[in-house]
């Protein structure tokens, strides 16, 4: 990237990544095109993430609504998930970056699920930059999963119901050490968050972009992270 970057840039970016099928039905393609490009997008996106110093990009790449599509769709994702495992290996790996999955993909097609688990163990010792999968992820779910953590540790006695309190709530999220969103960027024209990492978004700056996320560019994450940059955050002050 040419231009300098902005003094107030943030740490961690999340991404709704919308418009693959639309992507596709607009343009006559069959629907494993869009998601094919929306790879190369991610690609893409990882790269301008490093450029601008983001220390952490979290992406949702398949929710626990998306399971109500149709069985073609979700075999489909299946072997994306999988084939994207294998084939992105060796860059992120030369990039620095390190993969960690939010979400129970314990549902997930095998080679889905050992493919990412191995992406996952191959990444660890990484740190130019961490890349969250959002996989099988609800933002309810997560929180109702650490209230029934803590129900049950006090249940046990290994905690007073005193003792609950934030700190509480989010050590037993699926990345307690993972702080919040700075700027979260949904694709595809769309003002939601869609079951989101719902409790994290608390005090996230929202931007939504009207293009399409096989359209999305290196330029585009480079100029939402400027829009970033312009904005005064007050934190409820």
């Amino acid at each position: 990237m040419n231009a300098p970057l902005p003094e107030q840039a943030p740490a961690h970016v999340a991404i709704i990544m919308d418009g693959n099928r639309r992507w596709a039905a607009g343009r006559g393609f069959p629907i494993a095109e869009g998601y094919r490009r929306g790879i190369a997008a991610l690609r893409a996106t990882v790269r301008a993430a490093i450029d601008c110093r983001v220390a952490a990009l979290t992406v949702y790449g398949f929710s626990t609504e998306n399971w109500r599509r149709d069985a073609s769709e979700i075999n489909l994702l299946m072997s994306l998930c999988a084939a994207f495992a294998q084939s992105e290996k060796p860059l992120l790996q030369r990039q620095g970056v390190r993969v960690k999955v939010i979400g129970d993909i314990e549902p997930f097609a095998l080679p889905a699920r050992a493919g990412v688990r191995d992406l996952v163990r191959a990444t660890s010792s990484n740190r130019r930059l961490t890349l969250n999968l959002a996989l099988n992820y609800s933002g309810r779910d997560e929180i109702v999963r650490a209230v029934r953590a803590i129900v049950a540790d006090v249940g046990n006695g290994r905690m007073r119901a005193d003792e609950i309190d934030e700190n509480a709530l989010r050590a037993r999220m699926y990345s307690p050490d993972m702080p919040d969103p700075d700027l979260l960027i949904r694709t595809g024209g769309d003002h939601r968050v869609s079951n989101f990492m719902l409790y994290q978004l608390a005090y996230t700056e929202l931007l939504t972009l009207p293009v399409m996320w096989p359209d999305f560019t290196e330029g585009h994450f480079a100029e939402a992270v400027r829009r970033f940059s312009e904005r005064q955050r007050r934190f409820g002050a």
